[in-house]
């Protein structure tokens, strides 16, 4: 399994070149009936119950441009600017009334690491940034960003000649219910959305663990003027630090297995690699960990799971290893019955069952039928069911995306 994974850019207006990072499919469908052509219907859906809203299709094309599309399915490759922070174009894609039909929308052309956008009451803004390829400025999850107030949200795909990979994802935030549905050689497919009142649940749970426990949980929820919840954001995105908040128990797991064997198994023909604390670090016998020990992580390092002894070092036995330790630490499952033997060890009943773990992460699952909510959340027991909520064709004939909680 590899990481799927949303992770925050530069977000300073001058430098950024995506707020949030352009997704890739993970394991890209081999074409196995014909390849997929590169005309695609787009059904764009609102059942949002809100009658203003636009959307928006983002990506590259297949040479790696930055493009938008137009209501037109036309790939509009953007210029590339003399200055930074320079706005695009308006290639908004107005949705009828909710309820109303369906906006159509005939991808003509591939688009690489895209998303389709959902704004509500207002458009969202774009800028771009020169270079040698120019960079879009996405919509970021800082308050100095100018789509802060604006009620939106996204999912994301690739549309290649392989397939197309579509999924929904709450890695960086919870918020506008988005569900897809898709019909091709795979046949039909869908995934659902969030399902009514999630969204003021998780948000509920977050303040209600801030009140238990202290740490900052409340400040991931982003209200409006009226205290009506607009989104809520990851850890990762947290505007201000956990500071010591993993603290207590990464010191009850590295007392545990200074004397217990950790066996991790890297899954996919990697293998395992079983290790117990030295010193500061985790070391797994057998193992290169690249000249990076596994020491303790910091609380960043455990909810982005991209940085410190925790970084992604690639398709190798230590990213594989990485990966599956930072699922543990994420849901607390090192310390549980069978959690000296990852990730098999521990079924999905033992996760987040520590007073200290990703709580955000917790909410998520206990509110959403389906969807990431951390980068590494595709690791589980081998041949545990997916749980990232995507749809994947190699010749698809149509693709529906629905805003709102009613589903496809």
């Amino acid at each position: 399994m590899v990481a799927r994974r949303t992770l925050l850019a530069a977000a300073g207006a001058a430098t950024a070149t995506a707020a949030i990072a352009p997704f890739s499919p993970l394991s890209p469908l081999a074409a196995t009936a014909r390849a997929a052509g590169a005309r695609l219907p787009v059904r764009l859906a609102n059942n949002s119950g809100h009658d203003v809203v636009h959307a928006y299709i983002s990506g590259t094309d297949s040479s790696g441009w930055p493009v938008f599309v137009s209501a037109d399915g036309v790939l509009n490759r953007l210029p590339n600017p003399s200055t930074t922070v320079t706005p695009i174009a308006d290639y908004s894609i107005a949705l009828g009334a909710s309820g109303s039909a369906a906006t159509n929308v005939t991808l003509t052309d591939y688009v690489i690491g895209g998303r389709v956008w959902f704004s509500v009451g207002q458009k969202l803004q774009f800028f771009v940034n020169p270079g040698p390829v120019p960079g879009v400025v996405q919509p970021a999850l800082v308050s100095s960003d100018p789509n802060w107030a604006t009620d939106w949200t996204f999912c994301e795909f690739t549309y290649n000649s392989a397939n197309l990979y579509a999924n929904i994802s709450y890695v960086d935030m919870v918020a506008l219910p988005v569900s897809m549905a898709s019909t091709g050689s795979g046949g039909d497919q869908s995934v659902s959305p969030l399902p009514t009142g999630a969204l003021a649940a998780i948000a509920s749970g977050l303040r209600a663990q801030h009140a238990a426990d202290g740490a900052p949980w409340e400040r991931l929820v982003v209200t409006d003027a009226s205290g009506a919840v607009l989104r809520v954001m990851s850890p990762t995105h947290s505007p201000v630090g956990f500071g010591t908040y993993w603290d207590d128990y990464l010191n009850r797991v590295w007392s545990h297995f200074a004397s217990t064997p950790l066996t991790i198994d890297g899954q996919g023909g990697i293998g395992s690699y079983t290790g117990t604390v030295s010193g500061d670090a985790i070391v797994f016998s057998g193992l290169d960990t690249n000249g990076v020990p596994f020491t303790r992580p910091s609380a960043t390092d455990i909810f982005g799971c991209a940085s410190g002894p925790l970084y992604n070092s690639g398709a190798d036995a230590r990213g594989a290893i990485a990966a599956r330790l930072a699922a543990a630490f994420n849901r607390g499952s090192l310390l549980v019955p069978g959690g000296n033997d990852q990730p098999d060890g521990v079924p999905p009943s033992g996760y987040y069952q520590d007073p200290v773990t990703n709580h955000y992460a917790r909410l998520v699952h206990d509110h959403a039928d389906i969807g990431y909510a951390f980068p590494y959340d595709d690791v589980g027991p081998t041949g545990a069911a997916p749980v990232d909520g995507h749809l994947q064709d190699s010749a698809p004939t149509s693709w529906s995306i629905t805003l709102g909680a009613d589903g496809t």
